[in-house]
């Protein structure tokens, strides 16, 4: 290993001279990690300062993901320069090599150099914004190794290998590997050397390193789910696909059983081959045996579906979420005729309250004119919201809202769409937030939209659940944590939309709603109020850190609209499409990674 090479590829030593690189390298010394090894924790004492030499490192904060760190940057430099503990936690995402340099020598060495120490000033200074950003991107975004593992020997690995490199750009921007292509280059039976032979992994390890630094892409895909390379492929990946049929029954994957410890922390996902059509009634017990965090559906002949997959396993795809707001939702109808005429595929959608309503029209493959048609149908020329009860739950009993629902959606369980969709629900009994994933659509998109006071909230579990705005109005928390490319958040809620202008001037007024309107605008109606008043921890609290995850912010024009003015059905449509227009076509190229 030729640690003055390596050193002088980092950034945080761009600047040093030969020599002064030698001096250096002569202090590092080499450290392998086995994937899902820790290489430093929260609050311990700096000791070393590192550089990737091949591999990724996964950074955390209480187990919650901050970033990675990947070939030739740096990793605990923080630490040691300030001399105070750890502040996170560090672990090898997969099998890697580190060099490490101790702390006492280093800061001798930035004492003695004025050109590193200004490099290394830079660096915190790059990294403390990235990180105050709190913008993760995908492990694979800039480069990085797919792992595509078989559930059974049925499953056609190599074509969807195959076609994925296609998609990745191809030769030399993508590169397939398999065992056949190991034991052609370092000898036959190379891609199955055991774990226990240090010379054979360190020189199929070198090899492979050596592969990634002229591919930006690589993908290893194994022909069977138990043998030595199916191990291997899992521990060399920064994201794992497991391949099943989505008809056939789940089985346990042998080769997930051989990780140390049982540990993988690149992320595991299931790929399921499912034409379109065709049912998939064990997906969800797939996700479960797999201990998947999330799915997808492919036909391995299907353009459509590998480019969506390829999109977003390499985070170059686009989620869309959207926030609630009542009537003003009615605008995300017009962004999404925004985004189909920029033609910027929307990947993977979710939101909360009316967000969660057309974030589900648009998962189901809906498109602007069929959404309109809906939402005029069911809040505008006939009104589902008219049970009215003896206000001791709610104003309305919600049955003939859920009923239409039904219509709307049928029996469609959220886990078998082909689009990923997810809402959210707030728990009234813990407080807690509640993320639907799975579970038949139009039930959970129900429960997101029970506003409390409004509608009755939904007993699941022994527990009550009520609209999802009250903790979390614009789910980008959720969306980000999926890794699967650029974030557009939509936001219709506003603050300071419920007023009483020229009231209360000098002294309160408790009956200033109650007497006769003379305010500008319309007076607030009790509903209004009751939605107000459930979402507005979340949109004065939590909105900013919402807007933050996002990579395009959208805050539609919506202000001058009640939150239950559904005959500006029209009006608020093509607000949300003129406005998308103007923000989001200056963006196509980026979103589309152009």
């Amino acid at each position: 290993m030729d640690a003055a090479n390596i050193l002088g590829q980092s950034p945080l030593f761009a600047a040093l001279s030969e020599a002064e690189l030698r001096r250096l390298a002569e202090l590092a010394e080499r450290q392998d990690l086995h994937s899902g090894q820790r290489l430093y924790g929260e609050n311990e004492s700096p000791a070393y300062f590192y550089i990737v030499v091949s591999g990724r490192l996964r950074v955390s904060v209480g187990g919650d993901l901050l970033g990675y760190v990947g070939r030739g940057e740096p990793v605990g430099e923080m630490g040691v320069i300030t001399g105070e503990a750890r502040t996170s936690s560090v672990h090898a995402l997969r099998d890697s090599v580190l060099l490490r340099i101790a702390s006492i020598p280093f800061l001798d060495l930035l004492n003695r150099e004025a050109p590193t120490l200004m490099a290394v000033t830079r660096l915190m200074l790059g990294r403390l914004r990235q990180y105050q950003r709190s913008r993760r991107r995908a492990s694979t975004r800039a480069q990085g190794a797919l792992a595509v593992i078989p559930a059974s020997s049925s499953v056609p690995v190599q074509v969807l290998a195959e076609a994925l490199v296609r998609r990745l750009g191809g030769w030399p921007g993508a590169r397939l590997i398999t065992a056949a292509h190991v034991d052609a280059a370092l000898g036959a039976g190379a891609a199955q050397t055991s774990f226990d032979d240090i010379e054979g992994c360190s020189r199929l390890r070198a090899w492979l390193n050596q592969l990634e630094s002229r591919h930006p892409y690589l993908v290893l895909a194994a022909h069977s789910d138990r043998d030595t390379w199916a191990a291997r492929c899992l521990r060399q990946a920064d994201r794992v696909l497991v391949m099943a049929e989505a008809g056939a029954r789940p089985v346990p994957i042998p080769a997930l059983d051989t990780l140390p410890e049982g540990k993988l922390l690149a992320p595991l996902e299931l790929l399921l081959l499912r034409p379109e059509g065709d049912p998939s009634p064990y997906t969800r017990e797939w996700c479960d045996v797999v201990g998947a965090r999330a799915h997808y559906f492919v036909h391995p002949w299907s353009d459509e579906d590998l480019s969506a997959l390829a999109r977003q396993i390499t985070g170059r795809g686009v989620g869309l979420v959207l926030g609630g707001g009542g009537a003003r939702g009615f605008a995300h109808i017009g962004l999404v005729r925004a985004l189909h005429q920029l033609q910027i595929p929307v990947d993977i959608t979710g939101g909360t309250s009316m967000g969660a309503f057309v974030a589900a029209m648009v998962a189901c493959g809906f498109d602007p004119v069929e959404m309109s048609h809906v939402a005029r149908e069911t809040f505008v020329n006939n009104n589902f919201l008219n049970d009215y009860v003896l206000p001791r739950v709610s104003l309305i009993r919600g049955r003939r809202f859920f009923n239409r629902l039904v219509d709307i959606f049928g029996e469609r369980r959220i886990e078998e769409l082909r689009r990923s969709f997810y809402c959210i629900s707030t728990n009234l009994t813990s407080g807690a937030t509640v993320v639907h994933d799975h579970g038949l659509l139009a039930a959970w998109v129900g429960t997101s939209m029970a506003v409390p006071g409004v509608a009755p909230p939904v007993a699941w579990e022994g527990d009550l659940l009520c609209d999802g705005g009250i903790v979390d109005n614009l789910p980008t928390d959720v969306m980000q944590a999926l890794e699967r490319g650029s974030i557009i958040a939509c936001n219709v809620s506003q603050a300071g939309d419920i007023r009483a202008p020229g009231r209360g001037k000098g002294i309160p007024e408790p009956g200033a709603l109650l007497e006769k309107w003379i305010g500008e605008g319309v007076r607030p109606r009790f509903s209004e109020i009751l939605l107000r008043t459930a979402t507005l921890t979340a949109d004065t609290l939590f909105r900013k850190d919402a807007i933050d995850r996002a990579d395009v912010d959208i805050h539609m024009p919506v202000q001058d609209v009640g939150m239950f003015a559904w005959k500006r059905l029209d009006e608020l449509v093509e607000r949300g499409y003129d406005h998308g227009m103007e923000r989001l076509a200056p963006l196509r190229e980026q979103l589309l990674g152009i």
